[in-house]
């Protein structure tokens, strides 16, 4: 019985032919004949069981099956690029860490600073992704670890938690509700609000934390850091989790505020279930050491 899995030379015949749009031009740039990237797609198509490429007059047009099979191959192939040049650089130390946005910016770079100050040289590489993308990066091998406050675990990943936080308003400075103390659903009823998109982690959380109210959402958007700019350039206010969105400069030029019931956040950092890389193992303990001390709130 023929092994239907794919070898690594025929997925680069199909990379290849997609990204240069010929299998001339494929062969060219792996160094192969044209009809061995033509033998290496037919194989493809054969152990698949599907067609990947339609003839369009002198050329080849990828079909759709293509199309979503390269995009899966994004993560195998930048996995690979990076074995490869850990090996050609075998003293060099690396660091991959997976991200959604408002990590990536917010607390990354400073964090990343300040431990190569402590532990030395270190090479970072940064994938930014949504938060639901984190633990498989991490499970596939892409990232050494990932930073989020919210995660889809699977069985692959494992989370040691970092920093506590609670869901708080934020207000541009000078607004009407910052003369209180604490915000209450109530508070906000008939307040132009600021929403985060209907897929992002924290909407379904604020939706039902504000249930019945009857806020204008004059925005909704993707990121929490896109929230935060609408509301310090005065378009409405918002709920979110302070953390790292807020931190440091970040906060400047904004108030927050307590909001009940209280809905707290966890930010942990995702490992796999093995044994972690010691970069990431050394990364991790100095992450919880300045959570700890307070540096990183």
């Amino acid at each position: 019985m023929r092994d239907r899995r794919p070898t690594l030379s025929e997925l680069e015949a199909l990379r290849a032919t997609l990204a240069e749009g010929s299998t001339a031009a494929a062969a060219r740039r792996l160094g192969r004949s044209q009809s061995a990237i033509s033998r290496a797609l037919a194989s493809l198509e054969d152990r698949l069981g599907r067609r990947l490429f339609e003839a369009a007059g002198r050329g080849l047009r990828p079909t759709a099956e293509a199309t979503v099979i390269d995009r899966d191959l994004d993560t195998v192939f930048a996995t690979l690029d990076r074995l490869t040049s850990r090996g050609a650089a075998a003293g060099e130390r690396r660091l991959a860490v997976a991200a959604p946005p408002t990590f990536a910016v917010t607390l990354v770079p400073a964090l990343f600073a300040a431990y190569r100050r402590r532990h030395g040289a270190v090479r970072l590489e940064l994938d930014v992704v949504g938060s639901a993308a984190v633990a498989a990066a991490v499970a596939c091998g892409a990232a050494d670890l990932g930073l989020t406050d919210s995660v889809m675990l699977g069985a692959d990943t494992r989370v040691e938690p970092f920093h506590r936080s609670e869901m708080v308003l934020v207000a541009p400075a000078g607004h009407a509700l910052a003369a209180r103390s604490e915000i209450s659903a109530e508070d906000l009823a008939g307040q132009a609000f600021v929403a985060l998109a209907r897929e992002h982690s924290m909407r379904r959380r604020v939706d039902a934390a504000l249930a019945g109210i009857d806020r204008q959402v004059v925005a909704e958007v993707a990121t929490a850091l896109a929230a935060v700019e609408l509301v310090r350039a005065r378009v409405g206010v918002t709920l979110l989790n302070p953390y790292p969105v807020l931190t440091g400069r970040w906060g400047e030029g904004l108030i927050q505020r307590r909001f009940t019931p209280t809905l707290a956040y966890q930010a942990v950092c995702v490992l796999p279930v093995g044994p972690a890389s010691p970069e990431a193992t050394r990364f991790l303990r100095f992450l919880q050491r300045r959570a700890a001390d307070g540096a990183g709130s």
